[in-house]
């Protein structure tokens, strides 16, 4: 066991040989009360010359990981954005922390579950499985997440909370993911050898998960405020327009009454309702099809014919829109309301001896979310292939990291156009049987 829970900032207390340099002290005080040596504290970095260095490249690599470009980081989509974020964490842990085995779990607030978000080297938890902010029954992660204090197994196998992770696992070190007087999360690292982690190692850990928590939060509120800003958007560009185009509908009916010009009032009707049925698909977000009023006029797809796809999304507009378009290019569909249904039907399917040439998921669905969505039809079938969706590339459960680190490739942004979803259809068919 190590730090103990705090209130807001955890007291660190800095006891060096010699004196620290005044920007990485500057750098520790932003995530740490700092105290003099004869107060209480929860954390104490001591030492020589090699410990200093180490707590200096910490501090280094944290501030690089916290501090994004914007410009770049705005022109990336959140699979992008992610994965940025992975490659650097496992360099920086690597490197800087000696760990090559660990997970990264964020706390979904809403539910109190640990979502993993990135793993190097353990095995994620089987489909259904959950691991709670709890401190009984959901493992050492569970219990470091519930009550903000680190965890060093010397010995898994004595240890009653170890859940697997790492094959052949020896011991681990779990710390708390801390922002401000928050906990976010949790990192795990795990090795082959008994009591591989000490007291140093665990104050590391702390130290760089502080900055993983700050990296981790900004990247959710740069997601968070594109799915918000698209919103207001959409609403504000829907009430400017409603005014104008009741007043087009009003004179096209007037004109259609006089007689006058009954031709034209009647294309000027059809024009106003079309404009308005497609100004709500845009300003619809997530839950429309861009350009659904123009399905009935795709082609078949003599390549696609006979083939079965599976269509998964809770909101009705997008599933039937999807359903009409796959079923338009000659697919034999099957739709599923949420991630329970698609579960089952993956299993009834597996169970019969068959297998969907495609399947086309939201992330965010009650029941299973998209990557556990893929992870079970991969478990099921490793060569399926799977397209998920996910609105303004807002994904809570970081669905499509996850899935990207197995080999998922593509990703469908809502709202999308008919032309957007049949050109990812087509290749995704094609990659699979190019496989």
């Amino acid at each position: 066991m190590a730090t103990a829970m705090a209130e807001k900032r955890q007291r660190l207390q800095i006891a060096f040989d010699a004196t620290i340099d005044p920007k990485i002290a500057e750098l520790l005080s932003s995530h740490f009360e700092i105290v003099a040596p004869d107060q209480e504290s929860e954390l104490i970095l001591s030492g020589g010359g090699a410990i200093q260095a180490k707590i200096n490249a910490i501090c280094d690599a944290g501030m690089e990981l916290t501090q994004f470009d914007a410009s770049t980081v705005r022109s990336l989509n959140v699979a992008q954005r992610l994965r940025l974020m992975e490659e650097k964490v496992i360099l920086y842990v690597h490197d800087l922390l000696d760990m090559d085995n660990f997970e990264i779990r964020l706390l979904d607030q809403r539910t109190g579950a640990l979502e993993l978000v990135i793993a190097e080297n353990l095995s994620p938890l089987k489909i259904g499985e959950v691991i709670f902010a709890k401190e009984t029954e959901n493992g050492i992660c569970g219990l470091v997440a519930s009550t903000g204090t680190s965890y060093i197994c010397g010995d898994v196998e004595a240890e009653p909370l170890y859940k697997t992770g790492l094959d052949s696992a020896a011991s681990s070190l779990t710390v708390p993911l801390w922002m401000n007087d928050k906990i976010i999360g949790v990192f795990n690292a795990e090795s082959k050898t008994k009591n591989a982690f000490d007291e140093n190692d665990r104050r590391m850990a702390e130290i760089f998960g502080r900055y993983i928590a700050g990296a981790m939060h900004t990247l959710d509120l740069l997601v968070v405020e594109r799915y918000t800003t698209n919103e207001e958007v959409s609403k504000n560009i829907l009430t400017e327009l409603e005014e104008p185009l009741k007043l087009i509908a009003d004179l096209s009916n007037k004109l259609l009454l006089s007689g006058s010009d009954v031709d034209t009032a009647k294309k000027l009707v059809a024009a106003s309702e079309t404009v308005e049925q497609r100004l709500k698909a845009c300003t619809g977000g997530p839950q429309t099809i861009l350009d659904a009023d123009r399905a009935g006029f795709i082609q078949a797809d003599p390549t696609l014919q006979g083939k079965r796809v599976l269509v998964a999304d809770d909101e009705e507009a997008v599933r039937l829109g999807v359903r009409d378009v796959m079923a338009k290019l000659g697919f034999e569909v099957t739709v599923c309301v949420d991630g329970t249904e698609t579960y089952e039907v993956l299993k009834d399917s597996k169970a019969a001896g068959t297998q969907f040439d495609l399947i086309i998921s939201d992330i965010r669905m009650p029941g299973l979310n998209g990557y556990e969505v893929f992870h079970a039809a991969t478990e099921f079938w490793p060569d399926q292939i799977v397209v998920l969706m996910t609105g303004f590339g807002y994904d809570p459960h970081h669905s499509i990291m996850r899935a990207s680190q197995e080999g998922m490739h593509t990703v469908l942004f809502k709202p999308f156009r008919t032309d957007q979803l049949i050109e990812i259809v087509q290749k995704a068919c094609r990659k699979k049987v190019g496989n």
